[in-house]
């Protein structure tokens, strides 16, 4: 019987095997066998010089890493932008996968556009190079090339200018602190122009110091600031609480933020103060991008005194600390959990406070404190209480003397350093109903798994007999043995169904994208709802703007490099989305941009905003053919 089994045994592993060596050879094989390729073309050849040309890399298949030339010789104007376009004739598809750039000749010569390269099916594939002879330019080339010259100096002395009415700032309460004393930095903007939009590009990263957002407004608060004889409007865009870790000279990192200024262009006679502050009523509004960034600020950070250190010192900086402790219970039974409780209260570097070093009796048995803050951040300082709470669970009956607990602190206003001393703590302990048993069914801060188990080392004799089963009516032979022979093969058929399906849908990506729009816009609804019932408007106003743009760029199959309100509007009107949709399109974006820089507390117009997106995408599903 034994040998039977064995045997049967091996034939079942030997079957597995079989079947998994065939699954991994089979997926191994692409699904789809074809010949990748990849093409090289230009737009016009030969070219003048400043003319401008497309050149596009074309796949029959996705491709991936892809890696373009160098294009030495050339400007890059655009790119890259890919695109993708399906064919289906006489029932055979074909797909074309491009990617293109738009490029500007800048001098007279041959010029060669080495390969581009990719990987498709698991392959590294090449295009071909391309030979383009740039003549001299046309009339109408330099014609060109002098407007761009004129508009670029014009565009790079507006930026100038503007560059002197428009920048970020940070300064400190204080510019020499003590090790672990606190000090205030504010981010602030100054413009004496038009702000379109402002968008934190990079923050700062405050190395060296531990740091706290102090609660900035939801929007930019702007008030009147006189510097050198001229009045900027300001506003703080960042304010934080700084606690330095290090002695020595720290450096606060500059922030950086994107902005645009909407300018008035000058007209014949203007002068550059008109130009920037519309005094000529008939100017071309014209909008600036900018990248802003602040100026850095050098911190000094002295060491604390090394003279009178107590042992008990851990890092505590600040003044007015005070040390409060005590025992929910001086009287307990032998395993019952008594709490004792710990609370420093003062001004200071209160969050960086570790649990306080305790040394309790070895027959009481402790945990990891729980710690719960009670600390306000504002710019006058970090105020408040942190408080530790210990789990004790005496095993032994007897009385206990827990020793004072001690805190040591750096004193900020008095210059030197303090000890607080609580009093001694007596327990005394009774000997429990059931003393060779644990059972806490409820303590704060520990699960019951990290609760040692006593006098269970030992377990009963089993008063219920096991089930037994009759000789020979084993598993093996069975209707479920022959069944797990089965089922590598059935999972084996199914896997290659399921592949083959998932691989077809994955080289589609314009269907996968189409399948996916939906339901990526209602994530982003979610979130955008989520930033409402926080009242966090501009949060909820943005997240609606991008659940709108990435649905239309994912349903309509537009690149988001070349996604605009009218790609959107043209792209709707020819799949035969109704006139009005398009219009509740524009309706719904121009709400969203107008709230972002108008901000606005009414609960209810959100709520209908958040609705008019659903509406839209819902009227999109219904009109799309």
């Amino acid at each position: 019987m034994k040998r039977r089994a064995f045997l049967v045994c091996v034939l079942y592993i030997m079957w597995c095997v079989m079947v998994c060596t065939i699954s991994c050879f089979t997926f191994s094989i692409p699904a789809h066998a074809q010949d990748a390729t990849l093409t090289a073309s230009v737009s016009t050849n030969p070219v003048g010089v400043a003319e401008r040309f497309q050149v596009t890399f074309s796949g029959n298949t996705q491709f991936a890493k892809f890696r373009p030339p160098s294009f030495e010789g050339f400007a890059v104007l655009s790119g890259p932008n890919q695109s993708t376009s399906v064919q289906i004739v006489n029932g055979s598809m074909s797909q074309v996968v491009a990617v293109s750039y738009i490029l500007q000749a800048k001098a007279e010569g041959k010029f060669t556009i080495q390969s581009a390269t990719a990987e498709a099916n698991g392959r590294q594939i090449q295009s071909n190079p391309l030979a383009i002879q740039v003549v001299k330019a046309t009339s109408q080339s330099q014609q060109q090339i002098q407007q761009k010259a004129a508009e670029s100096a014009a565009e790079a002395a507006m930026s100038k200018q503007v560059q002197q009415n428009l920048f970020l700032k940070v300064s400190a309460n204080k510019i020499s602190v003590t090790r672990g004393e606190q000090l205030v930095a504010t981010y602030k903007l100054y413009t004496r122009v038009s702000l379109v939009n402002y968008t934190p590009r990079k923050m700062p990263a405050l190395t060296g110091f531990w740091s706290q957002d102090i609660d900035n407004a939801q929007q930019l608060n702007f008030t009147d600031e006189h510097i050198n004889g001229q009045t900027f409007r300001v506003a703080a865009v960042k304010k934080v609480t700084l606690f330095p870790q290090q002695s020595g000279t720290l450096e606060l990192d500059p922030m950086e933020a994107d902005v645009i200024a909407r300018v008035m262009g000058q007209q014949r006679g203007g002068s550059p103060f008109d130009q920037l502050f519309g005094g000529d009523p008939f100017g071309r509004a014209q909008d600036v991008k900018l990248t802003l960034k602040s100026n850095p600020l050098k911190i000094t950070v002295k060491a604390l005194p090394q003279n009178g250190v107590p042992t008990e010192f851990a890092g505590a900086v600040g003044a007015g600390f005070v040390l409060d402790a005590s025992l929910s219970s001086k009287s307990t039974k032998t395993n019952d959990p008594v709490k004792l409780k710990i609370r420093v209260s003062g001004k200071g570097n209160l969050k960086l406070l570790d649990p306080i070093k305790m040394n309790f009796p070895p027959d009481i048995e402790t945990y990891d404190p729980t710690v719960t803050d009670n600390v306000a951040v504002t710019e006058s300082g970090a105020s408040g209480s942190r408080t530790f709470e210990y789990l004790l669970i005496p095993r032994y009956a007897g009385e206990f003397k827990i020793a004072p607990i001690r805190f040591a602190y750096y004193d900020l206003e008095k210059k030197h350093y303090n000890i607080l001393s609580s009093q001694e703590f007596t327990l005394n302990v009774e000997k429990g109903k059931d003393d060779n048993k644990t059972v806490i069914t409820s303590a704060a801060g520990v699960n019951k798994e990290s609760v040692t188990a006593i006098g269970s080392d030992i377990r009963y004799i089993k008063s219920v007999p096991s089930s037994l089963s009759r000789k020979g009516d084993g598993f093996f032979g069975s209707a479920g043995f022959m069944a797990s022979l089965l089922a590598p093969v059935c999972l084996f058929i199914g896997f290659v169904f399921y592949r083959r399906r998932t691989e077809d849908l994955r080289s589609n990506i314009v269907l996968m994208k189409n399948r996916g729009a939906t339901k990526a816009a209602k994530q982003r609804l979610k979130q955008a709802q989520r930033f409402l019932a926080q009242q966090e408007n501009n949060k909820f106003h943005d997240e609606i703007a991008k659940a709108i743009w990435g649905y239309m760029s994912d349903k309509l199959n537009i690149p988001p490099a070349s996604l605009t309100r009218e790609s959107v509007a043209t792209t709707l009107a020819a799949r035969g989305v109704s006139q009005t949709v398009v219009q509740q399109f524009a309706l719904t974006l121009d709400t969203c941009e107008f709230a972002r820089f108008a901000p606005s507390k009414d609960t209810n117009a959100m709520e209908h905003l958040y609705d008019d997106a659903l509406e839209l995408m819902s009227n999109i599903e219904r009109d799309l053919k």
